[in-house]
């Protein structure tokens, strides 16, 4: 008898892992064929791993015929037949479940359009339409939510999550949760991509790319204040490198730097910035709402240093200010790392005079661009984030209510 395989019916299969694999060919070699081949219509639907180790070492094989209604019923066989076989984990046996959606579901049509009659083989009819979540839950022993979780990873995952699952490295909520946390992700990002960038006041200038790149258009010695909040991690130092350059052309002779810094990497940071500008002092911005837990060093965190950085030559402020902000409480409505422009306005008042020119060349949601130009000076934000960049300008249009007329970069 001609036997074939059928690659539908295969691929429902989850396959062996190599070692289970070897095992069975071992066994096959030494002992024989023990268990028959089944069959339908001369197809394999049973044994695809016996037939094929047999097939490659000339082994003999019994088979075994099976009647079936149709191809929908060999494969819900074939399904359970692996449930009441293997020991799978909840997420394949949640994957196999799911090939059967289809099946079940045109069985509930069907049941629902005749008023009854026949379900897939095996089950009790109902006056109702089968729920299938429920059904092939029952099937695979699995919980209808567990499907249904198995079901979203399986349509919106990326590789890497299915991976973690496949070895255990992951749970199914785990990568559940952080599926609907990746999808979340892409809706802010979209919603920012589809936002209509607007035109902005003209004494606002919004830059979109690389500071050290598209800052290239601001002139030498041009810059009252650079005013900013680089990220902290350890692998952004390289950006405190080029932000400390960036400030040694742009500042005029004696202007300022002042940026936020987290404090695991600020002796880092101060050794960057010592290599091009002058140590002038450091602010303390005092936590409002409550002191921030730092795990790295179990320290409860009740201030954020604010460093200023002078342009050489050195020259003294004309007058006397203090080195303690009080926060206002956070504003993280349109950026994670979000400063509360009311803190800004302070440094902006202390630091610069009107008419100004500060840039950020870290702009994230605006809010330094705001804060500057509420205290009437020029402002140029830079961002890297296209995202962002287009939420940036939308901002400052809601907020002034202004439109431009694309006027020129008059830097000076």
């Amino acid at each position: 008898m001609d036997i074939s395989i059928d690659k539908e019916f295969h691929d429902l299969i989850p396959p062996l892992t190599k070692e289970e694999y070897e095992t069975l060919e071992r066994s096959i070699v030494n002992e024989g064929c023990r268990d028959a081949i089944v069959t339908w219509k001369s197809i394999v639907v049973d044994g695809h791993n016996r037939f094929e180790i047999c097939q490659n070492h000339n082994k003999t094989f019994g088979t075994v015929e099976k009647e079936f209604g149709s191809r929908e019923d060999v494969k819900v066989w074939i399904i359970r037949n692996q449930f009441g076989r293997r020991n799978l984990p909840a997420y394949e046996r949640a994957r196999l479940a799911l090939k059967l959606e289809e099946i079940f579901r045109a069985k509930a049509k069907e049941h629902m359009s005749e008023g009854g009659g026949s379900g897939v083989s095996g089950h009790q009819n109902s006056d109702e339409a089968i729920n299938t979540f429920d059904e092939i839950g029952k099937l695979s022993n699995l919980s209808h939510d567990t499907i249904r979780k198995v079901k979203v990873i399986e349509e919106k995952s990326t590789p890497e999550i299915k991976e973690k699952l496949r070895s255990g490295e992951s749970s199914i909520h785990e990568a559940y949760q952080q599926v609907k946390k990746n999808e979340l992700q892409q809706k802010r990002e979209d919603k920012k991509k589809k936002e209509e960038v607007a035109e902005i006041p003209k004494d606002i200038k919004v830059l979109y790319g690389d500071f050290m790149v598209v800052g290239s258009e601001i002139p030498d010695n041009s810059v009252d204040l650079i005013l900013t909040d680089p990220p902290y991690a350890r692998e952004y130092l390289p950006q405190w490198e080029k932000l400390s350059l960036f400030a040694k052309r742009v500042l005029k002779p004696s202007g300022f730097l002042i940026t936020y810094s987290g404090q695991l990497n600020f002796n880092e940071v101060i050794k960057i910035l010592d290599n091009n500008l002058i140590y002038y002092w450091t602010f303390s911005l005092i936590h409002k709402g409550g002191n921030q837990l730092i795990l790295a060093r179990t320290i409860l965190c009740g201030w954020k240093p604010i460093l200023i950085y002078q342009k050489h030559p050195f020259k003294k402020l004309e007058f006397q200010v203090s080195d303690i902000i009080m926060g206002s409480g956070r504003e993280k409505d349109t950026h994670e790392w979000q400063q509360a422009e009311d803190e800004l306005a302070t440094l902006i008042t202390h630091f610069t005079n009107p008419g100004d020119i500060i840039v950020d060349p870290f702009a994230g949601s605006g809010t330094t661009v705001i804060a500057c130009y509420r205290c009437k000076r020029k402002p140029i934000g830079i961002e890297i984030d296209e995202g962002n960049f287009n939420a940036i300008k939308n901002r400052i249009t809601q907020i002034f209510g202004v439109k431009d007329d694309k006027g020129t970069n008059d830097w000076q």
